[in-house]
């Protein structure tokens, strides 16, 4: 049987001001373009999720890549991982600088001895791969500064209400799924805005911030990292796929997480049989799907 290629992304789920929707929307969409039009080449899915979250971390939009918040120490730290489904390798770099795109080193890791990097050792291991370091400051864009000067006047790490009125953490993700059957699953981010130096999340963790299945479903998740964690939101989600089509699925993962550890967040998955869910429980959640057969990605936020 045919499996029909789709492909799905988020920028992450949080309060996103009405003047920066447009620009999530857009975000999204381009994204999805690329990663569907990889598939539609006949590209894999692993390859479809790369390059749907390198144009993500390249997009300033995003706390992913250039524009990511900056730690307390004012510098940029990325997390970033990925999954073959067919496979169950697992690739992930955490807290590595000076990388515009950590989901590249991620997809490099993927087929080595390792799972995964972190701090120096990861990008030391970038380098030695060939992946060209930037300059720190490359990544680092004037609205980001101007919030980190605010947070370090402040003196304290900026409690969940710094954050209406001010744009969503933008943790970026995508899955898909190509001809063969094969599932794909990554996400990226720079993590929470005036993190400690050396703080990790969600996001590179496989089974947390992302996980692959063949048999089951693709997930990338966004949120609350912490909470995340404890309920290991990504591979619940892909076992709801058992027994639920997948934007059920979807929301019995997001219920599990409000009622367990009263997270918030969302989530995207495509399952096995190429079906699209996505599920939020914040005000907003930037995403976009595309399916075989449709002219136009679908986007919301």
């Amino acid at each position: 049987m045919s499996i029909r290629l789709a492909m799905i992304v988020h920028g992450s789920a949080w309060y996103i001001p009405p003047e920066d929707r447009e620009a999530h929307k857009a975000g999204c969409r381009a994204a999805t373009l690329v990663g569907f039009e990889t598939l539609r080449r006949g590209g894999s899915a692993l390859d479809a999720v790369e390059a749907a979250i390198v144009c993500m971390e390249d997009d300033p939009t995003f706390d992913a890549g250039v524009g990511a918040y900056l730690n307390q120490d004012g510098v940029v730290q990325l997390d970033a991982g990925l999954m073959d489904g067919r496979t169950y390798h697992v690739g992930a770099v955490a807290a590595i600088e000076r990388v515009k795109n950590p989901i590249r080193v991620a997809r490099i890791l993927l087929t080595s001895e390792h799972n995964m990097f972190v701090g120096t050792g990861a990008t030391d291991y970038a380098q030695a791969c060939g992946i060209l370091l930037c300059n720190p400051e490359e990544l680092v864009i004037d609205r980001q500064r101007g919030r980190w000067l605010e947070y370090q006047e402040r003196g304290e790490p900026p409690s969940e209400a710094v954050f209406v009125g001010n744009p969503g953490k933008g943790t970026v993700g995508a899955v898909a799924i190509d001809r063969a059957g094969d599932i794909a699953a990554g996400t990226s981010t720079g993590g929470t805005p005036f993190k400690p130096a050396g703080r990790v999340g969600d996001s590179p963790l496989p089974g947390c911030g992302y996980y692959a299945d063949n048999a089951l479903a693709g997930v990338s998740a966004t949120g609350h990292g912490e909470a995340i964690v404890r309920v290991q939101l990504a591979r619940s989600a892909a076992d709801f796929c058992a027994k639920l089509h997948a934007p059920a699925a979807a929301e019995a993962a997001l219920r599990m997480l409000g009622d367990r550890v009263a997270g918030k967040g969302g989530l995207i998955l495509i399952d096995h049989m190429g079906r699209v869910g996505c599920a939020y429980n914040t005000s907003q959640m930037a995403r976009a799907f595309m399916i075989e057969g449709m002219d136009e990605p679908e986007v919301g936020i």
